[in-house]
Parts: structure tokens; sequence; C-alpha cells
């Protein structure tokens, strides 16, 4: 059912895509694929947040903006993008913390506005593409019964893509993202890599998937958070990105 929506898609008039929101580099990285999307004869929606810092709904677009209203302010997200450039290493366990809790506010500003979920049904989207830098794409795909496409420029000590898309990164010889590290490493330099992927993997674990697990169960019931299903979502953009764009 899927792969007959996505080939839909590229053989029909266009298809109607729903974009996730998402900030920083992740938007800019994102926004290239929206263009190419729009030339290919696509209608693009792209949800933005209040609190949004990068996503400008008022300037010149070729793609359309959905907006909503969340409980955070735009100082509340400065805050925490200063904190993971001043001190990642000292602080980072209590940003991931912070950030997950602005995360899932945003969340509830999509999910738990009966308005934003009214206007998403009955738009019919075809997808819902998504950088998943920011949570909740997935659990708002399911609840929409929407095919749900990955688009993710990096998360640190590429967590995301080892886990979930069985990306191979042996810490003897890839460097963990935003580690300083290259491909060039002494001994001294291999162990720190691997303490490093370790690191990111429990705070990971303990504190940003453990609250996510958390919201997911008490939103839709048993939720949980599985291999099975990152790696079917992955599946899904790297069988049929080049279809779709």
């Amino acid at each position: 059912m899927r792969g007959a929506t996505l080939w839909w898609l590229v053989f029909a008039n266009g298809g109607n895509i729903l974009v996730w929101y998402t900030e920083g580099s992740h938007w800019i990285n994102m926004k290239p694929v929206l263009e190419t999307l729009v030339d290919r004869g696509h209608q693009v929606t792209v949800l933005v947040p209040s609190a949004s810092m990068f996503m400008n709904k008022s300037e010149p677009s070729r793609f359309s903006y959905e907006p909503f209203n969340v409980s955070v302010s735009k100082e509340d997200m400065r805050f925490s993008h200063f904190d993971v450039y001043l001190e990642i290493y000292i602080k980072f366990t209590s940003m991931i913390r912070n950030n997950i809790q602005n995360n899932l506010k945003f969340l509830d500003g999509v999910l738990k506005s009966e308005t934003t979920m009214k206007k998403l049904k009955e738009r019919k989207y075809d997808l819902l593409l998504s950088d998943p830098i920011y949570p909740g794409s997935d659990l708002t795909a399911d609840i929409l019964g929407l095919p749900l496409v990955f688009s993710l420029r990096f998360s640190i000590a590429h967590n995301w893509e080892r886990l979930c898309g069985q990306l191979p990164a042996p810490h003897s010889f890839v460097p963990g993202p935003m580690s300083k590290l290259t491909d060039k490493m002494d001994f001294l330099e291999r162990v720190w890599n691997f303490l490093y992927f370790a690191l990111q993997d429990a705070v990971y674990d303990y504190v940003f998937w453990a609250e996510l697990d958390k919201y997911y169960s008490e939103g839709k019931g048993e939720y949980p958070r599985n291999k099975k299903h990152c790696v079917t979502t992955h599946f899904l953009w790297t069988t049929y990105s080049s279809m779709i764009i």
C-alpha cells in the first residue's frame, strides 16, 4: 500500500506532502529537498511552530506553511541552542533533558490542538516528510495514517543512524559527529571515540528516549520504540527517495 502511494506521487499530478517542523542546519538541509519536490509538481506544506527561530513563514516561498502555537518562547529556544555550543560536554545531559521537554511541548502543539489536527486530517496528505531531529513525526504519521519518510541530516554520535538505520559505524574507524575527531585516529583517539559513542548512547537512552517512550505510551497506549519500527521507516527513505524527488 505504501509503495503504491509513493508511485502515485510520481506519475500522477503530484502529491500532497506534509513536512514536519525542524530547526537550524536541519531546516537549511531540508529546504532544497522541498524545492525539488515543488519542481516535480508536488504540493508541499510545512508545519511551523510559533517559537521557531529559523523557519520564517512570512518570507517568500514556493511551498506553504501551516503555523501552530506552542507553550515555548523563542527566548527559551535560543537558550537551549546556545547551551549546546557553550558547554556541550559539561552540560550535555541537562541540555538534552531541557531540549526534549521543549520538543514535547512542540509536539503538544500539534497533537493536542484539535484545530491543527482537524486541518491536517481534512487536507488528506499523501505522506509526511521529516527530519526526525524533532521527535513526534512518526507518532503523528501513525495517527493520521500516513506513510513516513525520514531525511536525517545527522544525530550526535550517529545514534539514530546506527540504532534505527543500521548504519555501519565501527568505532575504530568512524569518528563520532561532534567528537572533533577525524578518520585518522591514533590509539588514544580511538579509545576516546569508543567512549564517546558509549556516552552519547547512554545519555540518549536514559534521557531522550526514555522521555519520548513515556510520551508515546501516554498518547497512544503501548507504542514502544523498537528497532523493527525504526528500520521500516528508514527503509522507506532509502528505497523510495529517488522516486519521490
